[in-house]
């Protein structure tokens, strides 16, 4: 359990790592985009202000139109363009055609490319202004309506390009800065002090959890034995069958998915025989046609017998199938070659392999040399030809580890092994 909750805190802090920057990203890129629309209404309400210095020059030259008024506003345009940041300026008349239009000349700006790389307005007698960072500075275009306050009409649009001096850039960063850091800081220092809480709390879910894997497997286990019992049989078979599957499977690659369904119908392979009466279960003779049927249908019986257990319902391929022989004579499906189940065509293999092993009340055990005899015979027709074959070169080390001695405790103690290993939960 020990080695369970180390795992546990690692996981959770490599977890957790992962949240944390992920959260930290997503964060600081919404402060970073939250900032931006704040410094964008920032300067955009800057550059409306300066542009409302000029607005009574230019309806003093819509109520006038001479030479002089409108000498009158490109000097006013100049003192701008010279003084409030205003890198370039146009005026439109009424019907959006140029009044005037002024530019600065300092290349710094680039103020004649400038317009272009604005999209057009849309001119809907609303204030509109646009923003871009060009080359590092902030620039934003905007286009006021100009008012005449005595007839309350719109008489034309101002136009221009408002750029922001470094004093504002910096203090702008900083403050941007400051908030993206401040924004981060909270995340971490929040992930941190949620961290024991989780910890805590992720302990105790893996310890409830836990308690009920160890519950499951020990049911597993008494259903086998309850099974056994009724087949007038040790707890060994089951513990045999099921270790001498996964040594199989294991050699053979199986996804620990699929080991963990065999171990559980290993376990359960006969479950079925609690339905068939003890006259048929128990006979020490030759069964008859007609009971030998009758045995048949406990393959059915512990399919229904499972079929509604969620936990055990990938039990049911080798409940349902461990009967089907490779070349399709086995029952109750008929199946055949690749359509039987793999974990059915490993059990067929380990079940009769013990089965040859084992003393029966109607026969004394088979020698290890016989045994491999009579699987050899099977091969292509009972068995898996490939399976088969592996599990040849596995046979001799089973046989010595746990067929030489009989040991029930042992086994058993085997048995526990393999459930620890596959049923320890994954993180």
């Amino acid at each position: 359990m020990l080695d369970l909750y180390t795992s546990i805190h690692r996981q959770l802090l490599k977890n957790l790592a992962v949240a944390g920057i992920v959260v930290c990203l997503l964060t600081g890129i919404t402060v970073a985009f939250v900032e931006f629309q704040r410094v964008d209404g920032y300067v955009a309400g800057i550059a409306i202000k300066e542009s409302q210095k000029l607005a009574d020059h230019y309806v003093a030259y819509h109520n006038d139109r001479t030479p002089s008024s409108l000498a009158t506003l490109r000097l006013a345009i100049r003192e701008s363009l010279d003084h409030d940041l205003f890198v370039a300026i146009e005026f439109l008349d009424e019907n959006i055609e140029e009044v005037t239009s002024e530019t600065l000349q300092f290349p710094v700006h680039q103020s004649s490319n400038l317009p272009n790389k604005f999209k057009p307005f849309k001119m809907t007698g609303e204030v509109e202004h646009q923003t871009i960072v060009h080359e590092g500075q902030i620039y934003i275009r905007i286009m006021v309506p100009m008012v005449d306050k005595i007839h309350q009409t719109t008489v034309g649009h101002f136009q221009g390009v408002y750029h922001l001096h470094d004093d504002q850039m910096t203090r702008i960063k900083q403050q941007s800065y400051y908030a993206i850091l401040m924004s981060l800081l909270v995340v971490i220092f929040t992930t941190l002090f949620i961290y024991p809480v989780v910890y805590k709390l992720y302990k105790q879910l893996i310890k409830r959890s836990s308690e009920v894997v160890t519950a499951n497997t020990d049911i597993l286990k008494s259903l086998g034995s309850a099974i056994a019992q009724r087949d007038s049989d040790t707890n060994a078979h089951n513990y045999r069958v099921t270790y001498n599957s996964v040594k199989l499977a294991e050699k053979l690659k199986l996804h620990n998915s699929l080991i963990r369904s065999l171990i559980k119908g290993a376990f359960l392979h006969d479950v079925g025989k609690i339905g068939i009466s003890d006259a048929i279960l128990l006979k020490p003779e030759k069964l008859t046609v007609k009971e030998f049927e009758i045995m048949k249908t406990h393959v059915l019986i512990g399919a229904e017998i499972i079929h509604n257990i969620n936990w055990l319902h990938d039990a049911l391929d080798v409940i349902s199938f461990h009967h089907e022989r490779f070349d399709g004579t086995g029952y109750l499906s008929g199946l055949q070659e690749k359509d039987i189940p793999q974990v059915a065509r490993i059990f067929a293999i380990v079940d009769v392999f013990d089965a040859l092993l084992s003393s029966r009340p109607y026969k004394e055990p088979f020698t290890f040399t016989e045994t491999m005899s009579i699987l050899r015979e099977g091969s292509g027709t009972h068995f898996d030809p490939d399976f088969l074959e592996i599990f040849e070169q596995l046979a001799p080390s089973l046989y010595a580890d746990i067929y030489a001695e009989e040991n029930e405790k042992r086994q058993s103690d085997q048995v526990d092994e393999v459930l620890k290993k596959y049923y320890t939960l994954d993180l």
